[in-house]
């Protein structure tokens, strides 16, 4: 197992990068082709939900793609953090600054959130491949890379959402330093992450601890070059303290616009149980998920999914801890569960289908089980791939999913 075998992480694997990147081009076009079909035709051709209030969308081509969040991300990329603040400052600045350039070379946001979500999600592939590969074999790595790219939730990964850079990030952080044995890109790449998204300081988790392991071969300079994870939020942190005289206003949004309060973790349990069953209903109810203008199925729907996915998630996650390295069985699981600590009153396990996409190690521990055997692993792709194809049409749709 990766945890005990040191030899197993200095062996040479057979193909490397050069074998790699076909196999990651071919799953990346076959997955994103299947999402992206599926996208617009649910968006041209089912009828679409009509959510209370008044929420974003911004217009053009693909607009469908930028749903909920991704309209956020929109609008910071166009028209800054002044539009909508405090709320705005939620959403963490390198995703609309990316889009932000390119909207000023020419093309509308949405468009270009979509083009670099997909060239993320791309290297994130990748980066997962060799991981795996590194710790495992080639077939556990192309297992692991079907795994993640056919998740129910991929699709957020052509979504107008951080989901596709924030995983590439922390995937190639981790890459640099597991793979490549380089710790300073690995602290430049971490501090991407982490002005992606605050949890990705948390990558210090898996990069300390393998320095520690390996503290002969990277010297003593590992700690200096890890230093850099912390500056993306420590940079944005300064950012909002000259701009709104509050360093912390983004964590405070959190509790006062989306409800996130601190809670215990037995009490969410039984309010997601509660939340699960009386959602439940509608997962066995196409007609009101698909075809209704009312909204709320989906929104109950969706605390049935979200217990589902964490309970996959810890049952993987659990497996990990005896097949990946101390550093890449721990970080997912603070990556995942800290939200837990923080439920929104209404959907106990928000976002969690969501959050266990960025959690890439699981993929890893998936790749590894399902290697063992193609019958499990066409299985499990067929059903995961049909899930997020009917996840995808509710996306679309303007039907919350996660």
């Amino acid at each position: 197992m990766a945890r005990t075998s040191g030899t197993r992480r200095t062996r040479t694997r057979s193909g490397g990068a050069a074998s790699a990147w076909p196999f990651v081009l071919t799953v990346f076009a076959a997955s994103r082709l299947l999402f992206l079909a599926t996208g617009a035709l649910a968006a041209n051709f089912l009828p679409g939900a009509e959510p209370a209030g008044d929420p974003l969308e911004p217009p053009g081509f693909l607009s469908y793609w930028a749903h909920w969040d991704g309209a956020w991300y929109s609008e910071i990329a166009t028209e800054g953090y002044g539009a909508r603040a405090p709320a705005s400052t939620a959403f963490f600045p390198l995703y609309p600054m990316l889009i932000r350039f390119g909207v000023g070379v020419g093309g509308e946001p949405t468009v270009w959130g979509v083009m670099v979500s997909l060239v993320a999600t791309l290297f994130a592939l990748y980066f997962v491949y060799r991981i795996a590969e590194r710790l495992h074999d080639a077939r556990a790595a192309r297992a692991a890379t079907l795994a993640l790219a056919f998740f129910p939730t991929a699709f957020f990964m052509n979504a107008v959402y951080t989901e596709a850079l924030f995983l590439a990030l922390t995937a190639g952080s981790v890459w640099a330093a597991y793979v490549r044995r380089d710790l300073l890109l690995a602290g430049i790449l971490g501090a991407l992450a982490a002005a992606t998204r605050n949890l990705g300081i948390l990558l210090l988790i898996p990069l300390f601890l393998e320095w520690t392991r390996n503290r002969r071969e990277f010297g003593g300079r590992g700690l200096v070059e890890l230093a850099p994870v912390p500056a993306g939020l420590a940079g944005y942190a300064v950012f909002l303290w000259g701009r709104f005289g509050d360093p912390l206003v983004f964590a405070r949004q959190q509790g006062e616009y989306w409800g996130r309060e601190l809670t215990g973790p037995v009490s969410t349990a039984k309010d997601a149980w509660r939340s699960a069953r009386e959602g439940v209903q509608y997962l066995l109810d196409p007609a009101a998920l698909f075809l209704g203008a009312d909204p709320t199925p989906a929104l109950d729907a969706s605390n049935a999914l979200n217990l589902a996915f964490l309970v996959l998630f810890l049952a993987v996650a659990v497996v990990g801890l005896f097949v990946l390295p101390p550093g890449l069985s721990l970080y997912p699981f603070v990556l995942v569960l800290l939200p837990v600590l923080t439920p929104s009153p209404a959907f106990p396990l928000m976002s969690q289908p969501r959050f266990v996409l960025g959690a890439f190690p699981v993929f890893i521990v998936l790749g590894y089980l399902l290697s063992r055997n193609r019958t499990a692993l066409v299985a499990w792709l067929l059903f995961s791939g049909a899930l997020g194809v009917a996840l995808t049409a509710l996306f679309t749709t303007w039907r919350w999913v996660a």
